[in-house]
């Protein structure tokens, strides 16, 4: 008997066996044998007993991005023997520093002077006390100040200007002092972070440039250092890679009120395409969930349990989803299985399926059809199995 294919070893059905001689069925026992273990060894590759990059693991075997499990190493580490005097650790190693500047390390100020182009005053409008109206002309006194550079748009160019915020301290009638503050917005709490992020017109970089950097990372996937360089070269204006962090940072906390509107906006499509994939933040494995329309497409990172999917796709969602063959998805009633996955899975129409089943849905380009969930787990996959 000649080497068969997967398709024609699939296609081997009960009457085929029937009118095979021994030596044929022999044949075809071996190959079916020695297909098998190739598949097996195919499923269970991975980087340790494989040249597959540890990349390719599977998320939940790795505590980290490229790292496998600890349980997997301490077990692999237990089979080597160790050289005398490894037992015991160095008692003289010193521990491993944290990253970021030192506390009451000597900082680094700008060496680009910057040149003021107009000076803002901001004076109170009323008093504190008891609430009478305070004119331009009420004497006042300069109480604080600070630089902004902003991004001005110009006649086919763009420019960045500094100018100067200055505070006034008003005194009025009724004799209570009144101070003109920079405004606050929304805060940002991470445990992970020293200081929490806090929207404030006390900053350095204006509301337009900082748009114009968030642009660049996020719309053109432009990395810090490169941003950085663009600023320098272009426009002359000279940025530490944390500045331009904390502006990315402030653009995603002041567009939360429009994510909002996004995802309210979603629940009306009627068409959206859902997926999850590993996301790992500071060596913890999280996943990144994303939700596509015609005219949206959302991001949230959270687990892989179905309460993120709610939180994302919520039960006034009359549409239908395109997702894939994870568990999570299958309550929803509108459920259209997606082909690509099944082109992935290598289910989609071969030669061993009925002739006339696999040329419709190859005709039609889609097939969605739903078979019993059991299928999946007893291996039974035909034109029927489509779930």
């Amino acid at each position: 008997m000649s080497k068969l294919t997967v398709a024609e070893i699939a296609g081997v059905d009960a009457e085929t066996v029937a009118r095979m001689s021994r030596t044929e069925i022999e044949s075809f026992a071996l190959q079916a044998a020695g297909m098998v273990r190739h598949l097996a060894n195919q499923a269970t590759a991975d980087s340790s007993n494989s040249s597959r990059p540890p990349s390719s693991d599977p998320p939940w075997r790795r505590d980290r991005a490229g790292k496998p499990a600890a349980g997997e190493d301490q077990a692999a580490a237990s089979a080597v023997p160790k050289p005398e005097g490894a037992a015991a650790a160095n008692p003289d190693k010193k521990p491993e520093k944290p990253s970021g500047k030192r506390p009451g390390a000597p900082g680094f100020w700008r060496r680009q002077p910057l040149v003021v182009h107009e000076d803002v005053p901001h004076r109170p409008h009323s008093c504190g006390a008891c609430h009478a109206v305070l004119d331009a002309e009420t004497p006042g006194r300069l109480a604080s100040a600070h630089h902004v550079l902003e991004l001005e748009r110009g006649d086919m160019a763009l420019r960045v200007s500094a100018k100067k915020h200055c505070y006034f301290v008003v005194r009025c009638s009724c004799g209570h002092e009144t101070v003109a503050a920079p405004g606050t917005g929304a805060s940002s709490h991470i445990d992970s972070r020293k200081r929490d992020l806090l929207l404030t017109e006390r900053c350095l970089v204006g509301p337009m440039l900082a748009t114009f950097i968030a642009a660049m990372a996020v719309r053109m996937r432009l990395s810090r250092c490169k941003i950085q360089e663009f600023l320098l070269d272009w426009l002359g204006l000279e940025l530490g890679k944390a500045t331009i962090n904390r502006c990315i940072h402030e653009f995603g906390l002041a567009s939360e009120p429009v994510v909002e509107e996004l995802i309210a906006e979603v629940q009306s499509a009627e068409l959206a395409n859902v997926d999850e994939t590993p996301w790992y933040q500071k060596g913890k494995l999280l996943w990144m969930w994303v939700m596509v329309t015609a005219t949206a497409v959302i991001f949230r990172i959270g687990s892989r349990g179905k309460q993120t999917l709610v939180e994302l796709v919520s039960e006034a969602f009359l549409g239908w989803l395109v997702t894939d063959g994870y568990v999570a998805y299958r309550d929803r009633e509108r459920r259209q299985r997606c082909l690509a996955h099944y082109a992935d899975l290598r289910i989609m129409p071969t030669e061993a399926w009925e002739p006339a089943p696999a040329a419709a849905i190859a005709a039609a380009g889609v097939g969605i059809i739903r078979a019993p969930r059991g299928r999946r787990s007893t291996g039974q996959v035909g034109c029927n199995g489509l779930a």
